[in-house]
């Protein structure tokens, strides 16, 4: 965490009501937003926390705000669990003097984000803490729980296709970015949900396959993605599946995703019935 912001509580310890167990909590500001980090266990889970960024606009009196779930990369799975602000939107989140203008708003003061933290594993078998983190967030922070917005990199990328076919009723679109298909359980639930699918077809990491092959699977069911080259490149108003193939060998799609206003004005176009 940057050393900048003003730490309004370094450590507490609570008894959070869902399952009764401590968690440490470690609580700094800045001048836009509140960082907290939660260190919890969850039963039978490989979570052991997550961290909530909460813009200062967001209050009890406020319009209930929206939220992204985050899952992090490979990288920062184990360890401590604000390892997850090294990249990605979490990143973007505790620099925002290196967000363009036009996009500072929609990254900085649009949404609530949740960024939970696996000590080992995958997210995709962890619905249940998934559900029990968003729930112990609307009980403290005033936000729209028919609109939660999940996404997530590589490792989280497999994650966030595995959620939401598991509980494809929590989210209201779902943006996978460079994953595979490892965790998906029910296509047909799946492809009910809006469908936003970025992979560079070179990545020397995770291939593209895994994209194109999951994509192909989800078109059977009888859905269509509108197939683009560029984040920018996309009509986002008119799609509600879209796959976008980089032509790039790079592994990070998500530089490309997370820096463009395209996918969170996409976002805010999809709220549960």
């Amino acid at each position: 965490m940057k050393t900048t912001r003003k730490i309004s509580l370094i450590i507490a310890l609570c008894l959070l009501s869902f399952n009764h167990s401590i968690a440490q909590i470690t609580t700094t500001t800045s001048d836009i937003a509140t960082f907290t980090t939660v260190e919890k266990n969850y039963p039978d889970s490989a979570i052991d926390g997550y961290n909530l960024y909460v813009p200062k606009s967001c209050t009890s009196t406020s319009e209930a705000y929206p939220v992204i779930v985050f899952l992090q990369g490979g990288l920062g799975v184990g360890g401590d669990v604000d390892v997850i602000y090294g990249w990605g939107l979490p990143k973007m989140l505790t620099e925002p003097d290196t967000i363009d203008k036009d996009l500072r708003k929609l990254v900085t003061d649009t949404f609530v984000v949740i960024m939970p933290h696996i000590e080992e594993g995958q997210f995709y078998s962890n619905e249940d803490a998934i559900q029990t983190i968003i729930k112990e967030v609307a009980t403290t922070q005033n936000i729209d729980t028919k609109r939660i917005y999940l996404t997530g990199l590589s490792r989280g990328g497999h994650g966030t296709w595995g959620l939401a076919s598991r509980i494809p009723e929590t989210f209201a679109a779902v943006a996978p970015i460079c994953g595979g298909n490892h965790g998906i359980s029910d296509y047909q639930a799946l492809a009910q949900l809006p469908i936003w699918n970025s992979h560079n077809t070179g990545d020397n990491r995770v291939s593209y396959n895994n994209s194109e092959r999951t994509i192909s699977r989800l078109e059977a069911t009888g859905i269509s993605f509108q197939k683009t080259k560029s984040i920018a490149s996309t009509n986002y108003k008119k799609y509600n599946h879209i796959f976008t193939a980089t032509k790039s060998d790079s592994h990070d799609a998500w530089t490309e995703m997370y820096s463009n206003p395209n996918v969170y004005n996409w976002f805010l176009k999809y709220r549960k019935e």
